[in-house]
């Protein structure tokens, strides 16, 4: 049976979905930086999910993309003296988190929300939660295909009830792997440099525009590797708790130990994978 915490979870990453399709097609966009758009819908669905986090534990904190800094304003509905005070911020999570912290749930409302504003059915919500760089569980709901992906620390990872395994592909020249790119790519940004690397070796790449999915799909076996060296914690929390259940890898792009706190990751499908595309980035 799932923990309390992982049907909260799911609760949420629904009620949040329901949010999303009902307004898909229908809302405006905004910037928050050149590039890096916001929608109503995120909004809706940031705060659907710590209504429903918070009813259920008042005492724990959260990290969400649409709680850091100044996020555009669509209506008088989203006054911020009505927002939570146990919301914190990106610089205190991972090894970064005070010693202290209690439970923090780490979440995208709309991870690809360049997808969602074209009418790309490729976007999701992810929630995860954490104890300072302690994945706990994490969640990340597709309500465009209704999928579920489900994870839980030593309970393994499913996808609408059935349990998940990585792929057993050994060599990059074996592996679809996806990359994802930040908000304004340039020359050298290290996820196109890691690109121009991959692409001459691996058996195909992919780019979905959204991470949480490239990731969910690396549990499921979809796809054999992943790499984001911008990643935020609220793009890969929940998926990088799925891909460790289902069997994967998850470090730095230099061979670290993942951390909430680092923005490099590369996860795989396997150990022998890994060793393959850490030698692949660095050398």
């Amino acid at each position: 049976m799932p923990s309390t915490y992982v049907e909260t979870a799911i609760t949420a990453a629904q009620e949040a979905g329901r949010l999303l399709k009902s307004k898909l097609g229908r809302v405006g966009f905004k910037e928050k930086s050149p590039a890096n758009l916001v929608t109503e819908a995120d909004l809706l669905a940031q705060r659907a999910i710590e209504q429903i986090v918070f009813d259920a534990f008042p005492e724990h904190y959260l990290l969400g993309e649409e709680t850091q800094g100044e996020t555009p304003a669509f209506n008088s509905s989203f006054d911020k003296s009505t927002r939570p005070q146990n919301l914190l911020t990106e610089r205190q999570c991972g090894s970064a988190a005070p010693a202290d912290l209690p439970f923090t749930w780490i979440v995208d409302p709309l991870d690809g929300t360049t997808n969602f504003v074209h009418s790309v059915p490729f976007f999701c919500v992810s929630i995860a939660l954490a104890r300072g760089n302690e994945l706990i569980c994490g969640v990340i709901y597709d309500p465009n295909t209704n999928e579920l992906f489900t994870a839980e620390r030593g309970c393994g990872a499913y996808l609408n009830g059935v349990r998940l395994q990585t792929s057993a592909v050994l060599k990059p020249s074996y592996a679809l792997t996806s990359i994802s790119f930040p908000t304004q790519t340039r020359e050298d940004s290290p996820d196109y440099i890691a690109f121009k690397r991959c692409v001459m070796v691996c058996q195909a790449m992919r780019r979905t525009g959204s991470t949480a999915l490239n990731l969910a799909y690396v549990a499921a076996g979809r796809f054999d590797a992943n790499i984001c060296q911008c990643a935020h914690p609220w793009d890969v929390a929940a998926g990088v708790a799925m891909i460790l259940e289902a069997g994967g890898l998850a470090t730095n792009t230099d061979g670290r130990a993942f951390d909430l706190a680092l923005r490099p990751l590369l996860t795989t499908a396997n150990s022998d994978l890994h060793r393959a595309f850490l030698t692949l980035l660095n050398d």
